[in-house]
């Protein structure tokens, strides 16, 4: 027993007492599965461009493997160069992956959790910009790709099985415990199982049993390079979500074909495909338990262990899927990216502290998707365990005093780690609650969980005994009165509105100091002044919006904009957003811009496209086609410009230079929005670094 895995064990009854389902071991063919807690195979993109595992790779799953999962699917890799959908997935087929893979499965082995590879050829889908030769059955274009595909021939069948089978003897040599194969939301497998996908009338289409021929193949010559004590699981997509594709009886007739040759020991739940992407990582607009009746199906229909999918990150839900026979195991990727100690938590009674995956898919999917490494809003560490991991925090050889202005996301992530160091903490927040944006942007329609931010990071300074004062507007000459060693100012930001705009009667800090020094600047739209403008802040406050017709001036492409036009179409109003940019939400992660945009229609939401907010007065705003230069006028009663967010930092410029003036020996820094307005993801890292190094 490790160390890490004796330091657990006086507690391991306290989370078996509460679920014991899900900490009941479970045998898979001749390999024993600690727990119920699977961590779910998805492209990470911590390879190189060679597609070796790195060292980031070994880490990223060994904080896991700590972090108490039973069960850990490393992939997707690759069975051939043909079959990369990146050139940064892993190539399983090359032997030098052999050696350094071994790096991976001895580190997870020494945690005491089991680990799996997933193998899987691309076949017609790829993220690569222009792709390479894609594979397919039949030679047609994946309905959400312009780029057509090979149509194979025998000897590239050949090949590919051949592929699965020697990328299983290097799988083998490299330590993992079991492999499992995708015919799920993209591969070549699916598309050759799949009526709209394969079109051939040769020994390998038409029937049925002729679409399933290929894919038996490869599973065949997988089972034949294992050991006979060695699982070998399939990761089946039940639905593919599609006007075109397939549906759950289909998927289920799959299943029952597959477990009948007598190769699976287990199924892997899955769902969608490239052109229903938003169905197989699904964002929070999605419900938690959507894919529920998916499982349960395929549970009654097979005899075999059964891991479910889908946004699962409750625990209770989790323990009754178990319990009620519903599932043998509980899939979690997105959540173990979140946090990594979600099953070590659970099991040592902390339910309280697990940090809740909020479904937002803007650090995970959508730093993939353009072949970055991953990474995670709600975890800085996240695919950067050795530079960032919570295990590496250090407590502070000289423990100072530290006042952080500011209750947001970005002042109380320096609060927790700088408490977790052993630091003296106070936080000084202007509102009644803590929160900052995050309570405003979690009043979008489909963000309630954006909530989680804030809400773990309040729970977590309160348990560290950081002392939080709310409703106390901290100026500069009364946070040094404190004495403070280190004061960080997090006050946030503001709409970049006009300072004459009402907006600073409720927000004095105007960026007074800022503009006088030439550090920031106005918007170049007139009448900005108005009544009639109203700031997102304004409007996800419930300050009523007059009139019923709104424009929304999307300068930004982000959630500000596109989430406040749903809430006033929610509210009643009619809404109509101009944007510079090509589309509305332009810098959307794919799969939220998707369901935005499918929600737009039917909420009866005008867009305007590639259209400049060039002035407003009463009762109507001016328009610029981008492209022709033509002016048009638009009658509205209210309208919220969402451009680039102003940073609150007169208390910051104030502290500074007070400090300059007397000499002391206080250390003043800026962080989150009011340093620059972003996106959580960059402030909670920032944040994270900053107190690291106090």
């Amino acid at each position: 027993m490790s160390a890490d895995t004796a330091d657990t064990a006086d507690t391991a009854d306290t989370g078996a007492a509460f679920f014991p389902h899900l900490f009941s071991p479970l045998r898979l063919r001749g390999v024993e599965v600690r727990n119920r807690f699977v961590f779910q195979p998805h492209f990470n993109a911590l390879g190189d461009v060679q597609g070796m595992p790195t060292d980031a790779l070994t880490a990223y799953h060994e904080e896991r493997a700590w972090g108490g999962a039973g069960l850990i699917v490393d992939g997707s890799m690759a069975t051939m160069p043909e079959g990369q959908m990146s050139r940064k997935y892993l190539a399983a087929w090359d032997p030098r992956s052999i050696e350094l893979n071994r790096r991976t499965t001895d580190a997870v082995h020494a945690h005491g959790a089991t680990i799996f590879a997933q193998l899987n050829h691309g076949g017609h889908t790829s993220l690569e910009h222009p792709p390479p030769v894609l594979w397919a059955p039949t030679q047609m274009p994946e309905p959400s790709s312009v780029h057509t595909a090979k149509a194979m021939d025998e000897n590239d069948m050949a090949r590919a099985v051949e592929g699965f089978a020697a990328s299983t003897r290097n799988l083998v040599e490299a330590g993992y415990d079991g492999v499992e194969i995708k015919i799920a939301h993209d591969g070549l497998l699916r598309s050759f199982a799949s009526p709209f996908f394969n079109r051939r009338t040769d020994a390998y289409g038409g029937s049925f049993e002729n679409r399933m021929r290929f894919p038996l193949e490869c599973v065949a010559a997988v089972r034949s390079e294992l050991r006979e004590h060695m699982p070998l699981g399939i990761r089946i997509c039940l639905h593919e979500y599609t006007p075109f594709g397939y549906e759950l009886d289909y998927g289920l007739r799959m299943a029952e074909h597959l477990e009948a040759s007598g190769y699976v020991d287990y199924f892997n739940c899955d769902a969608g495909s490239f052109s229903s992407f938003w169905m197989e990582i699904p964002p929070a607009a999605v419900a938690q338990g959507f894919f529920r009746p998916l499982n349960q199906a395929l549970k009654a229909q097979s005899d075999l262990p059964v891991v479910a999918f889908g946004r699962i990150k409750d625990a209770d839900l989790a323990e009754h899927m178990v319990a009620s026979g519903e599932a043998d195991l509980i899939g979690m990727a997105r959540q173990l990216i979140a946090d990594p100690e979600t099953p070590r938590k659970l099991r040592e009674g902390r339910a309280a502290e697990v940090r809740a995956c909020i479904g937002c898919n803007d650090g995970c999917l959508h730093s993939v998707a353009q072949e970055k490494p991953i990474r995670c809003v709600q975890n800085p560490a996240a695919g950067q365990e050795r530079l960032f991991s919570e295990r590496l925090l250090v407590r502070a050889s000289e423990p100072r005093s530290v006042v952080v202005i500011g209750g947001g996301p970005a002042g109380l992530k320096v609060a927790e780690i700088a408490a977790r160091r052993g630091h003296r903490v106070s936080v000084f927040e202007r509102a009644e609650h803590l929160g900052g944006q995050v309570r405003l942007a979690a009043r979008q329609p489909h963000h309630e969980e954006f909530a989680e931010v804030t809400h773990f990071l309040e729970a977590a300074v309160r348990r560290l005994g950081v002392e939080v004062w709310t409703g106390v507007d901290a100026d500069a000459e009364s946070v040094l009165d404190l004495d403070p060693d280190v004061v960080i100012v997090a006050t946030g930001s503001q709409p970049n509105l006009p300072s004459t705009h009402r907006q600073s009667s409720t927000d004095p800090d105007a960026g007074t100091i800022a503009r006088r020094l030439g550090l920031t600047i106005g918007l170049d739209v007139e009448g900005l002044d108005l009544d009639i403008v109203m700031s997102t802040d304004e409007v996800l406050s419930g300050v009523t919006v007059p009139g019923h017709h709104v424009v929304v001036a999307d300068g930004q492409g982000h959630w500000e904009a596109a989430g406040t036009a749903e809430f006033l179409a929610d509210a009643g109003h009619h809404v109509t957003v101009v944007t510079p940019r090509p589309s509305i939400g332009s810098e959307l992660e794919g799969t939220n811009h998707a369901m935005f945009m499918q929600r737009v229609g039917v909420k009866g939401i005008e867009m305007k496209p590639l259209t400049h907010l060039r002035r407003v007065e009463p009762g109507r705003v001016l328009l610029v086609d981008a492209v022709t230069g033509n002016e048009s006028w638009l009658r509205t009663d209210a309208v919220v410009p969402v451009y680039w967010r102003r940073s609150r930092d007169d208390v910051y410029h104030r502290l500074r230079q007070i400090v300059t003036e007397t000499g002391r020996d206080v250390r003043v820094e800026r962080v989150g929005d009011a340093a620059a307005a972003r996106v959580v993801q960059s402030i909670l890292l920032e944040a994270f670094q900053l107190a690291s190094e106090l």
